[in-house]
């Protein structure tokens, strides 16, 4: 009987770390929502070839990625998370031989972003077990590929836009390699957390400040994101 009872105490102390939301590392898988809007441009001209072209809009990609969080200083959990995001658009092009398109083409990125978050205030919740109010920030740095432009358009059909369109792919892939937009920035985010046992949940909304004009149309946009894993 008392080693049955040494066994139940051992369980429970085991438990009671998780049920509170006190793990000290987690990892896990996240996926989300941006909120941005990048409107259509163009049309771009080139006179001495009487070649155009204008991309369309696109809004609102997901994105999907990883995250691993250290709760090892007191007040302060340090995470890092890295995503990629991916997005359809259409582009057109036209010379004096005719218009041709709309062509799919297709916009992305991949983004590690640091960040240094404090829980406001924990709670429990009936089944869902320990939860926090949390918010943080941090830095963040992105690398996005080009929208298509008469450039690249240029470089598809071998430096001549008067020619009949010839687009091939491994051309496309080369340039977008050698002209990525790199990227740095700063975000602050705040959500909820949720632990039951060995399972973390999370859902917050991060906002990402920088110079992303270029690239999205705005120097700031936003995404709602949430997170599933373990926690130790």
């Amino acid at each position: 009987m008392k080693q049955y009872k040494t066994l139940l105490i051992g369980i429970v102390l085991a438990v009671l770390p998780f049920n509170s939301a006190s793990a000290i590392i987690g990892f896990g898988i996240q996926g989300g929502q941006s909120v941005f809007s990048v409107g259509a441009r163009g049309p771009f001209e080139n006179s001495d070839a009487l070649a155009t072209m204008d991309t369309g809009p696109f809004e609102n990609s997901s994105n999907l990625g990883i995250y691993l969080y250290l709760d090892i200083i007191p007040f302060i959990d340090l995470e890092v998370d890295a995503s990629i995001i991916g997005q359809e658009y259409d582009f057109t092009f036209g010379n004096r031989l005719g218009n041709v398109g709309p062509y799919q083409a297709y916009w992305g990125g991949a983004s590690i972003y640091f960040t240094a978050r404090r829980k406001i205030v924990g709670f429990e919740l009936p089944i869902l077990g320990g939860a926090q109010l949390f918010a943080g920030g941090g830095s963040n740095t992105h690398s996005f590929a080009p929208l298509v432009n008469l450039d690249l358009v240029e470089s598809l059909m071998d430096g001549d836009l008067g020619a009949q369109p010839e687009f091939d792919e491994k051309t496309l892939v080369d340039y977008i390699e050698d002209n990525k937009i790199d990227k740095t920035g700063f975000h602050i985010q705040g959500g909820l957390k949720f632990q039951l046992f060995m399972l973390d949940a999370f859902l917050f909304y991060r906002q990402t400040i920088g110079d992303f004009e270029d690239v999205l149309d705005a120097k700031t946009y936003g995404s709602m994101n949430l997170r599933l894993g373990l926690g130790f």
